[in-house]
């Protein structure tokens, strides 16, 4: 009995072998020829590519997918993203590429994925040629990632020389290389180079006289001056400009909060690692009173600034373009890393992979920075802006306004894409919500006939499938949608007793794939024409596909139009509505029409631009993580990323982010943390590189492997640790560097230090500089007295809503930190001498030498007219000339170039104030007042 008993058994082996059998049959005679044919051209071994990071050419290869994931999804045809690429179902993922399938050719892989895809290959991914990977454990003991190292101090020969650690750590490495420090510089000297190192302005003779080197220092850390020049530096980093740039200039009314913002900072000393939560994440911070709540709002417009392609019609696309755009500035200015080149791939050279550049774009892509409409077109992006607290009723007041500003774009927005497709059913009578897709968007199989016979319909006409074909025609509409969420789905169709009550529809959504009945015949609920189907998950970015099949069906299929609304916008949508049927009241801007829309907004926003507003951005409704993009392509989507920080510098899990936020607080936290020592080697590098002429790292916004190593990896560790240990405080590092011997040395044309050590890596010797932009304009109008030392406000707001045109600046007199700044159209006087791009973080400015700034410091109507003033005051003075060489280069002349002077203007004649003029001219574009020592 007990041989019996294994009968059973053996059949079902039997079985199961048999049907493996026929499903590699099936597989070996109809499937590998397909792949063969179509596939392995670009996803094989053989033909040494794996494009997509995809074989087809063994089993192991779609089993783990590519860099979209698992290309199918055993036994399930509709979900596998295989068959989704060769039904050509979404424009940007059609495979192969060059031609589509033939249907039966489709049919072949649809009934082998449905039988689960028997598949005899055995051949290993590993035989296959392997992909570099990141040795993200390697990177970490590097010097620019590895935890800061506090190495004793060297032993030095002249132990007298050195006045602080700084100086040893210097002057190891000057012995090391056999050379001695340069001589120290005299006071003279010392006071110039520190009173445009600290404040950007030549000194008070008056005031630096009487007090000693240090003493001077600390009153140069406390002036209001410190502030303007050191905020200059931020804003060199934070691509700070009054205008968006890029294919829109618009003016960006509010920019000037957050320069004042950045120069206050500085001036108050705030802990640099509050001033990096606040640029981050200032506007999710607590606040103890409406003061600092406004103050870190302001803060959080470092996120906003940049230059944005408003025009853009993927808004997908511009999102992330955005997001991009953020990263950069944020790696570069923050942390000297290039992470934007890791969008597309795997950083070429930083320990960077793809998965880390989306795990950061989650927090930023769950921010809102863009919006709207800014100028009444569709296709124009607006920005977002937030009333600044205020106590009394005018704080709720402007919130409303700012509020209906943004339902008047968003009405606008939904107005200008429905009247395109707008016919009987007209849109002033009938204001819907959300996205409209008509029948003229969709992609039709079969032939179907068009129809005006009912009026109720939305556009000019309607097709219907004429009840032939029945199981051929389908009609697919495939969406796009601004945010992910969830949306009611509802068809458009003329209700007639004679249409089919079984009509099978295909919603395509983020989630699943959803499959449901309709019965036509039933009367529209919403406005007379749509009926919903259902509400579904989509996902920004995703598939939001909606097909009408007519398989099963026997009655008439109508086909009209298929909106998505947000949930959020379905009670708002029901009031135009009621109030378009006269049967409620509400806000007017519902039932408006495009062009009254249009109007309004530019109302809106005039009456807006000088209100107490912020470029501050707001968390997305809909935060989440974000799926990776195969090869950088926002409509190829691969897998959702959890957000998270840079892999190389954090050890620990992902961050625990609340639903609906978006984590940004916790972003915020980590760049501060001791574990992201880069933060601190950074912006140490900076403060040293703009007294010293060169960082500790050259290159500043680059310490990856592009960048140049540390020259003196010790020094740089010191300083970082010095300024963890005193909480990031700014200006007490400057007082470290500027007090030490280093910085007091003299700068040297020729000597033995030069010939040996020529670009100064060793800092055994000062540096000359020439003044900054900024600077000489500066300089200019404090020499004549001109000078308006009050903070400015909002400079740019007068030049209109874009800054394409010349702005005239002759008329302000502030400094030049308040100038107003146009992408696309710097100011000339300060472009010529190398002012700061603002179109991307700039830690060093170029310095170029070119014929146009000889011929500006000649012919410049601003200098001709700065030395007139000059001369108009020399001319009372009992010494003209000494009493102009003592004002424009802070010393009198030698006895030489005193004679020559007084020679020239003796020759003069009558007309001796011109010939003073000519003096302070030659002065003003002399090496002498244009270069530091």
């Amino acid at each position: 009995m007990r041989c019996f008993s294994s009968i059973p058994l053996l059949l079902a082996l039997a079985a199961a072998d048999s049907s493996a059998a026929d499903g590699w049959a099936f597989f070996e005679g109809k499937v590998r020829p397909l792949l063969v044919k179509h596939c392995y051209e670009c996803h094989s071994q053989e033909a040494g590519k794996q494009k997509g990071g995809l074989l087809l050419d063994r089993k192991e290869g779609w089993e783990k997918g590519g860099d979209a994931g698992p290309a199918l999804i055993v036994g399930q045809p509709a979900k596998s993203l295989l068959i989704h690429s060769v039904r050509y179902e979404d424009e940007d993922l059609q495979m192969p590429p060059k031609s589509k399938m033939a249907p039966e050719e489709i049919k072949v892989l649809e009934e082998w994925i449905a039988m689960g895809a028997p598949d005899p290959r055995v051949e290993s991914l590993a035989a296959a040629q392997p992909k570099k990977t990141l040795d993200i454990e390697a990177a970490r003991q590097t010097w620019a990632y590895r935890a800061l190292q506090q190495a004793p101090l060297p032993a030095v020969k002249d132990k007298a020389w050195p006045r602080n650690d700084i100086d040893t750590l210097v002057l190891a490495e000057i012995e090391a290389n056999k050379l001695k420090p340069a001589a120290d510089a005299d006071l003279r000297t010392l006071k110039r180079r520190l009173s445009y190192d600290l404040t950007g302005l030549p000194p008070n003779d008056a005031e630096a006289s009487d007090l000693t080197y240090e003493a001077y220092v600390d009153r140069l850390l406390q002036s209001p001056a410190f502030g303007e020049k050191w905020g200059r530096h931020w804003l060199d980093l934070a691509r700070y400009a009054d205008s968006n740039g890029g294919d829109r200039n618009y003016t960006f009314y509010q920019a000037w909060r957050y320069r004042n913002y950045v120069i206050d900072s500085f001036n108050r000393d705030l802990s640099y690692y509050d001033f990096i939560r606040e640029q981050i994440a200032g506007d999710l911070m607590p606040a103890k009173d409406d003061a600092q709540r406004r103050e870190r709002m302001i803060a959080a417009t470092y996120l906003s600034l940049g230059p944005k392609m408003l025009t853009e019609r993927d808004k997908e696309k511009l999102h992330l373009d955005t997001v991009d755009e953020q990263l950069d500035t944020i790696g570069k200015s923050m942390l000297g890393l290039s992470i934007g080149c890791a969008r597309c791939h795997d950083h070429k050279f930083d320990p960077i992979s793809q998965r880390d550049y989306y795990a950061l774009a989650g927090f930023l892509r769950s921010t809102e920075i863009v919006m709207g409409t800014r100028n009444g077109c569709v296709n124009v992006a607006s920005w977002v802006e937030q009333a600044l607290p205020k106590s009394g009723p005018e704080f709720a007041e402007l919130k409303q306004k700012v509020e209906r500003l943004e339902l008047a774009m968003r009405l606008k927005v939904e107005r200008d894409f429905m009247e395109t497709v707008a016919g009987s059913k007209a849109l002033t009578k009938l204001p819907l919500a959300g996205v409209i897709y008509d029948e003229a968007s969709a992609e039709l199989v079969g032939n179907w006939k068009e129809s005006k016979l009912s009026k109720n319909r939305f556009g000019d006409f309607y097709i219907h499938d004429d009840k032939k074909d029945k199981g051929v025609k389908k009609a697919v509409f495939r969406g796009a949608l601004p945010e992910t969420g969830i949306y009611e789905v509802r068809i458009a169709y003329p209700a007639k007793g004679n249409c089919d009550t079984q009509v099978p529809i295909t919603v395509e959504a983020f989630d699943d794939v959803h499959q449901v009945i309709f019965d036509q015949t039933k009367k529209p609920s919403v406005g007379g024409l749509f009926e919903p189907i259902g509400r579904f998950h989509f996902e920004k970015g995703g598939r939001v596909n909606v097909i009408v099949n007519t398989g099963g069906t026997k009655g008439y299929v109508i086909v009209d139009a298929v909106q998505f609304i947000s949930e959020k916008d379905i009670e708002r949508e029901s009031m135009a509505l009621a109030m378009a049927n006269g049967s409620a009241h509400g806000d007017p801007l519902l039932t408006m029409s495009s062009a009254a829309l249009s109007k309004e907004l530019n109302k809106q926003i005039d009456a807006l631009k000088d209100a107490d507003l912020a470029m501050t951005p707001r968390d997305f409704a809909d935060a989440g993580d974000v799926n990776l993009r195969v090869r950088g392509e926002v409509n190829q989507l691969g897998p959702k990323v959890p957000r998270n920080f840079l892999s190389v510098l954090h050890r620990g899990s992902a961050p625990e982010i609340a639903a609906g936020s978006s984590g940004r607080l916790q972003l915020a936290e980590w760049m501060v943390s001791a574990e992201n020592t880069l933060l601190d080697r950074v912006i140490v590098n900076r403060l040293w590189a703009k007294l010293f002429g060169r960082g500790i790292v050259s290159t500043v916004d680059n310490f990856g492997v592009q960048g140049e190593k540390p020259t003196h990896p010790a020094l740089l560790d010191h300083l970082a640790l010095t300024f963890r240990a005193s909480n990031g405080s700014i200006k007490t590092l400057i007082r470290e560097m500027v007090l030490s011997r280093t910085y007091q040395l003299a700068a040297e044309g020729k000597s033995e230090r030069v010939k040996a050590d020529p670009e100064n890596k060793l800092f055994a010797r000062h540096s000359y500089r020439r003044l900054a932009a900024e600077e000489i304009r500066d300089s200019l109008l404090q020499l004549t007295g001109e000078l308006n030392t009050e903070q400015a406000a909002a400079t740019a707001l007068t030049y209109g809503e874009d800054l394409d045109d010349l702005m005239k600046l002759d008329k302000l007199m502030h400094r030049s930190v308040y100038l107003p700044v146009a992408r696309n159209n710097l100011a000339p006087d300060l472009e010529i001498f190398d002012a700061a791009n603002p179109e991307m973080t700039a830690g060093d400015r170029p310095l170029t030498t070119v014929p146009t700034q000889a011929l500006y410091l000649l012919n410049s109507s601003f200098i001709q007219k700065q030395a007139a003033t000059l001369a108009q005051q020399a001319y009372a003075q009992a010494d003209a000339v000494t009493w102009l060489h003592q004002a424009i280069l802070g010393h009198a002349p030698e006895d030489a170039a005193a004679k020559r002077a007084q020679a020239f203007i003796d020759q003069s004649g009558t007309d001796r104030e011109k010939a003073l003029a000519d003096l302070a001219h030659v002065l003003l574009a002399s090496t002498e007042f244009l270069f530091l020592e």
